[in-house]
């Protein structure tokens, strides 16, 4: 028998908010309805809405000025120095082959100062790879750091050994020689390599957040909505009330428009900042810093041709395509001077491309005397210091690519300081505003509802 033939009305589940309902769900109905249907509940909930949007922004303004602040000082104090070291480190070890390849050449006549050159690269290639291996972390026992550290010792004693039988007038120091530079290059110049990239790659990462990026577009987006929201209350107590101004309104007003100022500002100018220090800096700097890293092993290919007489056609070949890649067209050089646009930095890799061509004349001279049986000639003319020496239009490029890098470094290291500097106090100030803010919320919207008590 259904309940209609009984005379029993089925029972149904009583709505929310209705007299059967759960307590909790009852007062939140008539809560819903008070904020619904009455003045003081549609202002309570502005009010709210408002409150919640106030912090929202704080938080999403915080999160971004923390993350920009953290990848500034990253750069100023950990990716960027890191970087520098890497690359000390491999021309530190560029310049000694080829310091080490010249004393050889050189004999018993080897100058006091050619000889600390090399020793001075060694000791600046045990420092950069200490500060490089401080930061390795887990990968120190088994990375480029491992190769560099096991390896440095035994690329020295294999320089020395030459160096010993070199003096002695026996015939295998050469091959030593030999031997130390192609360990040098097969192994220790490419795990320097890998470092050099993994810590530019960490500058770039702390660059690109530096910049700002998405947390710094949604904390924009929730001030500004923070403060539509806070002028919007506002009106609507002004038209309820009559009351042209409500102090603690204007006071949140106020404080999140000054956040807004100062948000904008100081993380602008520190994504500026940032922008400049890559783009003037560290992204010429890092095209300056190859062709400098590729003259100091052409220079290494041109002495070990001459070491390895008879034997040294790899060298020449390696020398050749090394200058190809260097002084062609869209060379090395022509890249590192079209990164730098207009200024001394562009100027000097100018200077370098133009000194290293007219480089490749002398190289072609001393391999055509080195051919004909002019050996000593040969030697002499690689090794001359003077302006159109082997040595000599080398030491030009050096100098002039050395000027570049210095000054695309300090401008990096200039303008990543000043992008630091630009968020100083940030945070401590999105933190005092955004509880103003609320606190002037609360102040000026908690006597306006008790007005309809």
């Amino acid at each position: 028998m259904t309940a209609v033939q009984s005379g029993v009305a089925p029972r149904t589940p009583p709505a929310a908010g209705g007299p059967g309902a759960p307590g909790w769900r009852r007062r939140l109905g008539e809560l819903r309805g008070i904020g619904r249907d009455t003045r003081v509940g549609r202002l309570a909930t502005a009010a709210a809405a408002t409150l919640a949007l106030v912090l929202l922004a704080g938080v999403l303004a915080l999160v971004a000025t923390l993350r920009t602040q953290a990848a500034s000082e990253d750069v100023v104090a950990r990716s960027g120095p890191l970087t520098a070291a890497a690359q000390e480190l491999y021309g530190a070890l560029s310049d000694a082959d080829a310091s080490a390849g010249q004393g050889f050449l050189l004999g018993a006549g080897e100058p006091p100062s050619l000889r600390l050159r090399y020793q001075t690269d060694l000791a600046d290639a045990g420092r950069a790879l200490a500060v490089v291996g401080s930061a390795s972390g887990p990968d120190a026992a088994t990375g480029p750091v491992a190769t560099l550290t096991s390896g440095l010792p035994v690329y020295a004693g294999l320089v020395e050994t030459a160096r010993t039988a070199d003096r002695q007038g026996l015939t295998y120091g050469a091959a030593y020689l030999r031997e130390a530079s192609s360990f040098l290059r097969a192994s220790l110049l490419p795990a320097a390599e890998q470092a050099y990239d993994q810590q530019a790659a960490e500058l770039s990462d702390d660059q690109a957040i530096a910049d700002g990026g998405v947390w710094t577009v949604l904390a924009l987006v929730a001030v500004v909505a923070a403060l539509v929201a806070i002028w919007l209350l506002h009106r609507r107590i002004a038209r309820s009330t009559k009351r042209r101004l409500t102090p603690g309104v204007a006071l949140a007003g106020a404080a999140m428009g000054l956040l807004l100022v100062w948000g904008v500002i100081a993380l602008g100018l520190c994504a500026a900042l940032t922008a400049s220090a890559r783009n003037d800096g560290s992204d010429p700097n890092r095209e300056l810093v190859a062709a400098r890293f590729a003259v100091l092993q052409s220079r290494s290919d041109e002495v070990l041709t001459l070491v390895a007489r008879s034997a040294g056609g790899d060298y020449e070949q390696d020398y050749v395509r090394r200058s190809i890649g260097l002084y062609g067209w869209q060379g090395l050089l022509d890249h590192a001077r079209d990164e730098a646009g207009s200024g001394p930095v562009a100027d000097d890799a100018s200077t370098a491309a133009t000194v290293g061509r007219e480089g490749i004349t002398v190289h072609a001279l001393v391999r055509t005397l080195d051919v004909s049986g002019d050996y000593d000639e040969a030697v002499a003319l690689a090794l001359s210091t003077a302006p159109n020496g082997g040595q000599g239009s080398v030491q030009q490029v050096e100098d002039a690519l050395d000027r570049a890098v210095t000054t695309t470094a300090d401008t990096a290291a200039a303008d990543a300081a000043a992008a630091d500097t630009a968020t100083t106090l940030l945070a401590i100030g999105v933190v005092v505003l955004t509880l103003v803010a609320a606190a002037g919320l609360a102040v000026g919207v908690w006597p306006r509802l008790q007005e309809y008590r």
